[in-house]
């Protein structure tokens, strides 16, 4: 996950635990950035409304490849979480949320890498984006930082490629994934692996030594790997996850000729070692503990690699190792390849999309996943929530391709009966066309595990909050007349002393707007969502005790030549269909939600001559 912290996911055997987690089935999983500000308080608001939230998995994170954990220490100390500023670092209370989580059917997992804890700035800077010329996507940040490659130093942290100068990120914010020659464990796994390796002779680099002042694992004698499954079965999670982006590392250490295609089996093998060395650990302290990892979206291909990404990397792991990635992918420990199909761009200037005719979000995510579906990958499809990480929106805004309806709806007609999982619960949507997190979440609830699944209509509570347990909201039958009167719209009654809702605007839980006439109140942050449609919104009545006026508008048109509802068909955003005698527009992919009783819908004109609904409600 590319953003400005790092965390690992973690993995439990305690049987307790594990039995209170609902059933093997489709995963929807959301990620959980912890910080020692805001994130014991979001996990907090996660737990105490556990059984109701849209989602049956949390990923944790994140935690540092190159950490330290003693068995039974039960303190975060040196595990690099930074969830809390207690004496314990936050391992109580971390353990007692949890407990509640997996008690309600919400798997947590522990999160290592991501973005900053595998971005090593100098190696980023001079093997990945400044190790291709200088026409690469991300060159323009040393050009702005530093002017030219050779000007890159520690003092501008090698031209803030990984992070932007902004962050006043220091070398100890940023980690890679270390390979403890010290550990038995990690031993065996470079043994199997240059046993089963296809390509080039392996050769691992023990001398990349963490970034300076985090090598506490070397002077501990610790392999952090096997720490991370003690951590694991002392917090008593689900699992652990495996949050591998060092693309420096397929950089820095390609193989071919000098003008490419090139290889990268080293980083291969790496991947593959660090992923045994866990498996074997897991096997051994906690058995039935669950393992996932974060894999790129090129990870599934078989196609020449070109550099500056990790392509192919998945796809050889399965076909060198296929032990190793069917312990991840399925069976008693899967807990799924986890494909971060987001941080996509339409720029061709540098071959963004696969081809000429797969440009769009939803056309290159169902290309990756078919790539992982084709080679017979198991894998998990993944949405980014808000404005996506790459390309900087600062820098390159015309070719980000955010997550909005339409989109999602896309994927979800081919991906959404699988699950899938994203970044992050707690991310702002940024954009009015955005989807925010508690609608995407429930679409990809519902497209999993049912329309009728109870959790799939909960929402993701704001911290502090008042959180309702369900976002269904049901409109009674308007009146019938034997007239045909005009349909009418409202205009703003008297006594209306708060500001009027906006559609740009951004609102937070307990914000209080006017909108045609009435009050209503955040439930939790909000844009862009009209307050009469229901959650995030309550409607707390006119504001005044007097009618409201309706004003004339045209009559909408009828329902000729729009088909019935089925239970049995899957509509996509703004299908129409009829029911009951109305017109209903689908606000986004749904099967089996019966419209006039599901947020779903939203329900239009009368499909008779001489009933008309008021648009007011």
């Amino acid at each position: 996950m590319r953003l400005t912290t790092a965390l690992v996911t973690i993995a439990s055997a305690v049987m307790m635990a594990c039995n209170a987690v609902e059933a093997a089935g489709p995963v929807v999983a959301g990620y959980l950035l912890l910080n020692p500000t805001s994130g014991p308080s979001k996990l907090k608001a996660l737990a105490d409304n556990a059984a109701n939230i849209p989602i049956n998995r949390i990923f944790l994170s994140f935690a540092r490849p190159g950490m330290v954990y003693v068995p039974g220490s039960n303190t975060l100390e040196h595990v690099g979480l930074n969830y809390a500023n207690t004496p314990d670092f936050g391992f109580a209370d971390l353990k007692t949320r949890v407990a509640a989580l997996q008690a309600n059917g919400v798997e947590v997992f522990l999160s290592v890498g991501g973005w900053n804890y595998g971005c090593f700035p100098y190696t980023y800077t001079y093997y990945s984006v400044g190790g291709y010329g200088t026409t690469t996507p991300n060159y323009y940040k040393i050009l702005e930082n530093g002017g030219s490659l050779d000007k890159c130093t520690e003092a501008n942290m090698w031209c803030y490629t990984c992070e932007p100068k902004k962050e006043n990120t220091v070398l100890a914010d940023f980690d890679i994934f270390p390979e403890p020659t010290n550990s038995t464990t990690w031993k065996a796994a470079v043994q199997y692996v240059a046993a089963g390796a296809k390509g080039a002779a392996p050769v691992f680099h023990p001398e990349m030594v963490p970034v300076p002042g985090n090598d506490y694992f070397i002077k501990q004698n610790r392999d952090p790997y096997q720490d991370l499954v003690y951590l694991g079965k002392d917090l008593g999670l689900a699992g652990i996850d495996i949050d591998y982006e060092e693309m420096w590392h397929a950089d820095m250490y390609r193989e071919g000729p000098s003008t490419g295609p090139w290889t990268n089996h080293q980083t291969v093998y790496k991947y593959a070692a660090i992923m045994r060395d866990v498996q074997i650990n897991i096997q051994a302290i906690a058995p039935t503990m669950m393992i996932a990892t974060a894999a790129s979206a090129a990870g599934g291909l078989s196609t020449n690699w070109w550099g500056g990404n990790l392509k192919n990397i998945w796809y050889l792991t399965y076909a060198w190792y296929p032990e190793v990635y069917n312990f991840i992918a399925q069976g008693a420990n899967g807990g799924g390849v986890n494909v971060m199909t987001y941080d996509l761009s339409n720029n061709q200037e540098y071959h963004e999309c696969p081809d000429a005719n797969t440009c769009s979000l939803s056309q290159q995510v169902n290309y990756y996943m078919k790539s992982y579906a084709d080679n017979g990958m198991a894998a998990h499809v993944g949405y980014e929530i808000g404005i996506p990480a790459y390309p900087a929106i600062e820098h390159d805004p015309t070719h980000q391709l955010p997550l909005t309806q339409a989109e999602l709806s896309a994927i979800l007609a081919v991906q959404g009966a699988k699950g899938g999982f994203f970044w992050e619960l707690y991310k702002a949507a940024g954009q009015p066309n955005n989807v925010e997190v508690t609608a995407a979440a429930q679409q990809i609830c519902k497209a999993a595990l049912g329309a009728n699944t109870p959790r799939c209509s909960g929402v993701i509570p704001q911290p502090g909050g008042v959180v309702p347990t369900s976002t269904v909201t049901t409109t009674s039958a308007p009146p019938t007349t034997t007239t045909n009167p005009p349909i009418t719209s409202p205009t703003l009654g008297t006594g209306c002393n708060i500001a009027a809702w906006s559609a740009t605007a951004t609102y937070n839980a307990n914000d209080k707007v006017s909108y045609n006439g009435r009050q209503y109140t955040a439930q939790w942050w909000s844009q862009n969502n009209i307050p009469t449609a229901g959650a995030p919104w309550a409607d707390n009545g006119l504001c005044t005790s007097g009618p409201v006026t309706p004003t004339p508008t045209a009559n909408p048109g009828t329902c000729a030549g729009v088909s019935a509802w089925s239970s049995s068909t899957a509509y996509s955003g703004s299908a129409k269909v009829t029911y009951g005698g109305f017109l209903y527009t689908a606000q986004w992919w749904t099967s089996g939600e019966t419209p006039g009783t599901a947020a779903v819908w939203t329900k239009g004109a009368s499909c008779g001559a001489n009933l008309r609904r008021r648009l007011y409600q």
